[in-house]
């Protein structure tokens, strides 16, 4: 059963009209820090769903808060911490005590209370203040193509006149209703495109970049900021030339009438203990075919480059995606676990930074499988860059051993 569908066969069975009952909680005191807390990345203001800011709206959808959560159908997947905890991993799983005041609040016919009640509201992390903020030059309208695609890509100014290291990351996403996803590359001084007109105010490019490019960090809908352990960093060479490559996707009537001017924010510093590394982990060899509920393409990756520390994933599957597993397999036969999920949403991409690294030895292997859901299209589908095509890559952050 489809997630859309699991959801209205539970609004079946709970109901939304709430039943009148006093439990003596409340939307300000009680449920709103949970929303802030574990909601707010999709359900906030020109977000992507209703907002929850807007007490009304929270009232009219108490009901399927409730039933949605009862059912675990929201929040949407995320990577199991189970797995390997990782930063902000509390913000997206709701605990049972969680599940169980919102299903009071709902039962209760939704009470506001006194917004007097509230407690101090939930900060999401941030890397603020940041050295380095960025944005493209101008407002941009995207202009899709016949499968509702636009991939454009800036010049960044990042102006170091001197080596940097990065030591943390936060995309500023103007329009989240229009940006598919959003990737900054390292040019490496190559030209950008094609001499007719400035670079700063954007062109065509392509969805992985264009040759001679390096990826840098990267965010999808869901994904909350990265910062490094302490004493590591991504360097950046001077004079860096960045890009920063927009996807956008027609996903609503009226999209092409939207414009957005998202960016990213850096922290760096001049000198660190110890270098970080991107390594993009995934694989181009596979069709799925049409109507198979399940399809699954491995990769097995012999590690021979020495011991690294992995410090983290992103992982990215397009909308079709059903699980993603990223494991080491070590000589000795046991196994690591680094990202599970036996599900999965587009709309909660996130980055998940480790707690703890994880240890790569030469001999070990690393180990992806992707798994999709394609049983509701008539045609195959293969590796390609727009939304309607499927991806399967984990891209890892990884820092050579002490």
């Amino acid at each position: 059963m489809s997630r859309a569908l699991l959801g209205l066969a539970v609004l079946g069975a709970i109901g939304c009209t709430p039943a009148a009952e006093d439990s003596g909680v409340t939307y300000y005191r009680d449920v709103r820090p949970i929303l802030d807390k574990n909601c707010a990345r999709c359900h906030t203001d020109n977000g992507i769903a209703p907002s929850f800011d807007d007490p009304a709206i929270a009232q009219a959808e108490a009901g399927t808060m409730q039933a949605y959560t009862e059912s675990g159908y929201m929040p949407p997947p995320a990577p199991d911490s189970d797995c390997r905890p990782y930063q902000d991993d509390d913000t997206y799983v709701l605990t049972d005590a969680d599940k169980a005041t919102l299903g009071a609040w709902a039962q209760a016919g939704a009470p506001l209370g006194d917004e007097a009640d509230a407690p101090a509201p939930f900060a999401p992390r941030t890397i603020a203040p940041f050295d380095v903020e960025m944005h493209a030059a101008a407002p941009f309208t995207p202009s899709f193509d016949a499968d509702g695609n636009d991939y454009r890509c800036f010049e960044l100014d990042l102006e170091n006149d001197e080596a940097l290291f990065v030591t943390g990351f936060e995309a500023l996403v103007d329009n989240p209703r229009i940006v598919h996803h959003i990737v900054v590359f390292d040019s490496n001084g190559q030209s950008l495109g094609d001499g007719t007109g400035d670079p700063h105010e954007g062109f065509d490019c392509g969805g992985f970049g264009e040759d001679g490019w390096d990826f840098v960090t990267g965010w999808a809908p869901g994904g909350g900021p990265v910062t490094f352990p302490e004493g590591m960093g991504l360097k950046l060479a001077k004079g860096t030339q960045l890009v920063l490559q927009m996807h956008y996707f027609d996903s609503f009537d009226g999209a092409d009438l939207e414009q957005d001017q998202s960016g990213y924010a850096l922290t760096t510093v001049t000198d660190v203990d110890r270098r970080v590394y991107q390594i993009p982990v995934g694989t181009y060899d596979f069709v799925i075919p049409a109507g198979d509920p399940s399809y699954e393409s491995s990769l097995v990756l012999p590690w021979e480059y020495g011991d690294y520390d992995i410090l983290g994933v992103f992982p990215h599957m397009h909308t079709r995606g059903s699980g993603f597993n990223f494991e080491l397999a070590h000589a000795d036969a046991s196994t690591t676990c680094l990202v599970d999920m036996n599900d999965w949403d587009f709309h909660n991409q996130v980055t998940a930074l480790f707690d703890e690294p994880a240890l790569l030895t030469d001999g070990d292997a690393v180990s992806l499988t992707c798994t999709w859901d394609n049983s509701d299209s008539t045609e195959d589908v293969a590796w390609g860059e727009g939304t309607q095509d499927e991806m399967c890559f984990g891209f890892t952050y990884a820092s050579k051993a002490e």
